[in-house]
């Protein structure tokens, strides 16, 4: 007996069903490879350890400002706070607790004064001292160091807006790639290394990740690591100022956190970074300008002026910015003289920590 032929439309349905389970069958093998290709990248960039941990000390810091105690002084800004300050100083000549959150300038001025924000109460005392530079860079900061600190301490992630997050993630290849490539540099050194290559003379150069070490930060959150140590190149300059535009959001910003701190009962005052005095002279005039214009706005308190913290050479360390263990304990007691002078009495507290 003949067989049947099947009406016209049930023919179409089932090519077009055939169709789309075609189109699943191609495209679900690359959808799970890409989510296999994106988990290995994420895991990569995750697990292997970074070179260095100073991120890490993002951790010892939120600690410390998470601590309940009736007032405390925080220092924000990015590495000349860490690099510059001795917080003992300060703390012996208020008798208040001290909390450096210096660690890097790249992070943005939005996210320097975004993480301190929850954790300040009437009666604490904020000091901003930012590097040039980040009057210069954009206040939403580098997402390669915003993931980095991110990674190290999660906390540091909600902090964030949400476009920094998603710049941030987007840079998990690149990190994932740089480890990758680092393992194979590391491999091949140890490599040569069992060859009998590479054995002529012991390495004696400064090593900045030594340096730059989490286990390194005092219980202030003070950086030690150079403590001690002679930096044997030229100093590292910094931005050149005199030819780039300012941010143009960064003044209101901090307009706008004095006025927010304000209301509730937090004192903020405005300090300058410690400035080699050769990097001083040649953007002397930008500088000056800058200093004016801050000066200007009702909301900022600047006990000094940029001119003040122009330091001599032999008092820095690796960088136009960063002191080196003389030239701390000078910028440590201006701050401590600078407190005093602008809040008085309410810059005290009854008892060391």
């Amino acid at each position: 007996m003949d067989t049947a032929t099947p009406p016209p439309q049930q023919t179409e349905a089932g090519k077009a069903k055939a169709s789309r389970f075609s189109v699943i069958g191609f495209f679900l093998p690359v959808a799970l490879l890409l989510a296999a290709v994106f988990a290995t990248t994420a895991a990569i960039a995750v697990l292997v350890p970074d070179d260095g941990d100073y991120a890490e000390a993002s951790n010892l810091k939120h600690d410390l400002l998470a601590i309940d105690v009736p007032k405390k002084i925080v220092l924000v800004g990015g590495s000349n706070v860490s690099y510059g300050t001795d917080s003992t100083i300060i703390e012996t000549a208020t008798h208040c607790p001290v909390i450096n959150m210096g660690m890097n300038g790249y992070f943005g001025v939005r996210f320097m004064l975004e993480e301190v924000k929850p954790y300040l109460k009437q009666g604490d005392i904020v000091v901003i001292a930012w590097e040039y530079d980040s009057f210069y860079k954009s206040v939403n900061g580098t997402n390669t160091d915003l993931l980095m600190v991110s990674k190290a301490n999660p906390r540091a992630f909600k902090f964030l807006t949400p476009r920094q997050k998603v710049s941030a993630l987007s840079r998990i290849p690149f990190i994932a790639q740089q480890k990758v490539l680092r393992l194979m540099g590391e491999g091949y050194d140890n490599f040569s290394y069992m060859l009998g290559a590479d054995q002529d003379e012991p390495w004696t150069e400064v090593d900045i990740l030594e340096i730059e070490s989490a286990r390194n930060f005092s219980r202030n959150g003070d950086l030690t690591g150079h403590v001690g140590i002679t930096w044997p190149h030229e100093q590292i300059d910094a931005m050149d100022i005199s030819s780039i535009p300012m941010d143009q959001e960064v003044i209101p910003m901090m307009q706008q956190f004095v006025r927010d701190m304000n209301a509730r009962g937090v004192r903020v005052m405005i300090s300058w970074t410690p400035l080699m005095d050769d990097f001083y002279d040649r953007h002397s005039k930008e500088i000056d300008r800058l200093n004016a214009e801050m000066a200007a706005v009702p909301e900022f308190l600047i006990p000094r002026p940029a001119s003040g913290f122009r330091f001599d050479k032999k008092l820095h360390f690796d960088t136009v910015y960063h002191l080196n263990e003389n030239g701390r304990p000078i910028r440590s007691q201006m701050l401590a003289d600078d407190i005093l002078t602008q809040f008085g009495d309410d810059a005290l507290c009854d008892s060391q920590p």
